[in-house]
Order: structure tokens, then C-alpha cells, then sequence
């Protein structure tokens, strides 16, 4: 198997904090950072961008088109700001 490396990889999975609401909500999902898989396979880098509060982190697959509407949202709140009007 060979890997593509002339683009960045995506996470492999995110990661989120995830809370109880009580019985008649859904649960709270925060996105709290991402991890990569080590090549060797045997382990994941985390990185968290928050860490949660209760102790409890959910790791979710990555999906592809998740990760580039991610990526594009990230961009724009950086260019954001950077400019006061």
C-alpha cells in the first residue's frame, strides 16, 4: 500500500466532548480536536483543541467530506480575524 503524500492527510478521526442533557434531550456534541493513525498502525497523536470538562472524549470516524467543510469553515474564521473594520 502505498500513501499519497503531495496533500495533507486528514484526521482519521475527530474528536468530541460529549454530554448527557438529561432524558428527553439529545446529547451535547462539542468538536474538541482530531487524531492520526501512526503508520506502524499500533497507535493515534491527539491533538485537543479543548479539553472537556466531565473527562469524557469521544473519538468518531473522520469522513472525508466532513473534514474538508471543517477545513473551509477553519479558514474563513482565521481570515475573519485577522480584519477590523
Amino acid at each position: 500500500m502505498s500513501e499519497d503524500n503531495t496533500r495533507p492527510k486528514g484526521p482519521d478521526y475527530i474528536a468530541y466532548s460529549v454530554r448527557d442533557r438529561g432524558q428527553d434531550k439529545d446529547a451535547a456534541w462539542n468538536r474538541v480536536g482530531a487524531a492520526w493513525g501512526h503508520k506502524d498502525g499500533k497507535g493515534y497523536d491527539v491533538q485537543m483543541d479543548a479539553t472537556p470538562v466531565d473527562g469524557r472524549l469521544t473519538l468518531r470516524e473522520q469522513r472525508r467530506e466532513e473534514y474538508k467543510e471543517a477545513r473551509s469553515q477553519d479558514q474563513g474564521k482565521s481570515h475573519d480575524q485577522g480584519h477590523e473594520h
